[in-house]
């Protein structure tokens, strides 16, 4: 056991219990009531099914990539810099010489002139995630690849 030598000085703190009487804030009951009618999508909320095809066959063409079947040089006109960078990437680190496949794709268009996909792919016999950004132009341009 060890001995202080220096007195302990202990300080009260303030108070902080509020003090008795009225509320300043006032909390009343709300009553809450059903409301059946869906708020408005934004009407560029579709995807033409032409342009869902051209998606498919770009992702597609970003799997081959992948698998080393097709030339990063023929993505360049279809991917910023950074998107390309990451396909590289992905490619790179390919541990078995399989043929990646897309299973599923959804697209949807938040906004005029993006398109935002998600789908299903499988590589290395494992199923992945793929998520993209397109802007819709001519060429259509990914701004934004990922295999999760």
């Amino acid at each position: 056991m060890t001995t202080i030598e220096e007195p302990l000085i202990l300080r009260v703190l303030p108070g902080y219990e509020p003090k008795p009487g009225p509320s300043p804030h006032r909390f009343g009951r709300h009553r809450l009531r059903l409301v059946e009618d869906r708020p408005d999508r934004p009407p560029a909320d579709d995807v033409t099914p032409a342009l869902c095809n051209r998606l498919w066959h770009l992702i597609n063409q970003v799997l081959e990539a992948i698998d080393g079947r097709r030339p990063l040089g023929q993505l360049r006109p279809h991917f910023t810099a950074t998107a390309l960078s990451s396909i590289e990437t992905r490619a790179k680190g390919r541990t078995t010489q399989t043929r990646s496949r897309l299973r599923s794709l959804h697209a949807r268009q938040p906004t005029d002139g993006v398109v935002e996909a998600c789908g299903v792919a499988e590589i290395d016999y494992r199923r992945r995630a793929v998520a993209a950004r397109f802007e819709v132009r001519e060429p259509l341009r990914c701004s934004v690849f990922r295999v999760l």
